[in-house]
Order: structure tokens, then sequence, then C-alpha cells
């Protein structure tokens, strides 16, 4: 352990931890939990249930819905980077830029759209009833983040530039 000084984290960053963090663990700990359920309820009882299914395939869209932004903040998503690696650090900022800001702007426009659409939804799950609004508000947490994270790396990206430094 080093001596880091890191800065106290603000009131915002720890309420997203605990959603990035402790929401998408709990999210994971339901997959595994009732994807045993399910093994022991067929297997060794030979009784299968069927909300199992239902539940973990619920457990891994939040998963991927509350932990999306940490990955994309932390740099730490899957990406194709075959040009971008051979390109100059200039090239490199112009890219990170591009990608960014059209993340941001593509999601934007599909706020309205889908947050209608949704509202307006009366659909449920297949086993559990239970409502599509329900089931995706997270998805709307991620999009809000994304948004947020993307416009962040661009804000980051034109002071970088601004001041001689790569992206």
């Amino acid at each position: 352990m080093g001596s880091e000084n890191k800065a106290p984290r603000s009131p915002f960053m720890k309420i997203l931890d605990f959603f990035e963090v402790g929401v998408t663990s709990v999210a994971f700990l339901v997959i595994f939990v009732t994807f045993m359920i399910s093994i022991i309820s067929r297997y060794v009882l030979r009784v299968p249930v069927t909300w199992t299914y239902e539940i973990s395939i619920l457990g891994y869209m939040w998963t991927m819905f509350f932990g999306v932004g940490r990955a994309l903040r932390n740099d730490e998503h899957v990406v194709f980077s075959l040009v971008y690696d051979k390109v100059s650090p200039a090239k490199k900022s112009f890219f990170l830029l591009l990608y960014n800001a059209l993340l941001a702007i593509l999601l934007l426009l599909c706020v309205s759209p889908g947050f209608s659409a949704m509202l307006k939804s009366n659909s449920a799950t297949g086993v559990l009833k239970l409502p599509y609004k329900i089931v995706f508000a997270p998805f709307w947490f991620m999009i809000i983040e994304i948004i947020c994270v993307a416009a962040s790396n661009c804000i980051r990206i034109v002071k970088n530039f601004k001041n001689g430094g790569k992206a």
C-alpha cells in the first residue's frame, strides 16, 4: 500500500459508486443464486421452476445497466482499435472526441422517444408479470450515465488539446 493522497469523493460519486458496484454486485449475486436454485430444483428435486430463468435474465440486465458506466469511465470496455492504435496522438484525440460526441448526441436523441414509449407501455414479463416500467428503469440510469461520461470525456479532450496535451 502506498501513501497516495486521494481527494475526498463527493456525495454524488459515493451514490454513483453504490449503484455501479453495490447494486451490480447484488444483481450478479441474484443471478448466481437463481441459477443454483434452477439447477437444484431441476436435477436434484426433479421439479423445474420457471421463474428462475426470468430472474437470472433480469439480474444480468441490471448488472449490465448499472455496470456499463463504470466500464466506460475507466476505459475498460471492448473496443476495436486497429486504426486508432496506428494513428498520431492528434488523430487519436480527434477520434476520441468524435466517438464521445456521437455517443452523447445519439443517446440524447433516443431519450425522449424511448422514455415516451416506456411510459405508454403496459407490458409485463412473461412469468412473474413484473411491469416493464420497473424492469427497464435501470436502462435510463445507464443512458444518462453514458451521456454524462461521454460529455465529460469531450470536455477533457478539448481541454487537453488546448493545453497541447494528448487525449
